[in-house]
């Protein structure tokens, strides 16, 4: 199953496009090479991870999944990684971003 966090996490150079984004990755398919999805971790000691959004159906049949964050582009998908996990650190002092985002 595939959930988006109520409180989806979008890069602000991409925020006029968030319909368009989350459209994208509630589709059965999507052929979209250049959409990725930052989502909580599938196994232990993760913090979140990365992939891209053709690749969630295939990623749901193992692992619920929550989708977090959405944001076109590897590289902008890295920086939102990052710019998350700094907010996490800060706002809790650790990185369990699992407990922070399902607030």
């Amino acid at each position: 199953m595939i959930v988006i966090n109520k409180n989806l996490i979008i890069p602000a150079d991409q925020e006029e496009n968030r319909k368009k984004l989350t459209a994208a990755v509630n589709k059965r398919k999507t052929s979209d090479r250049t959409l990725f999805c930052v989502i909580l971790p599938t196994t232990d000691g993760g913090i979140l991870e990365v992939i891209p959004a053709f690749a969630l159906r295939l990623e749901a049949k193992d692992h619920d999944i929550t989708v977090v964050g959405i944001c076109e582009g590897r590289k902008n998908a890295l920086a939102l990684v990052e710019q998350m996990i700094g907010e996490v650190y800060e706002k809790t002092g650790g990185f369990d971003a699992k407990s922070y985002y399902l607030q």
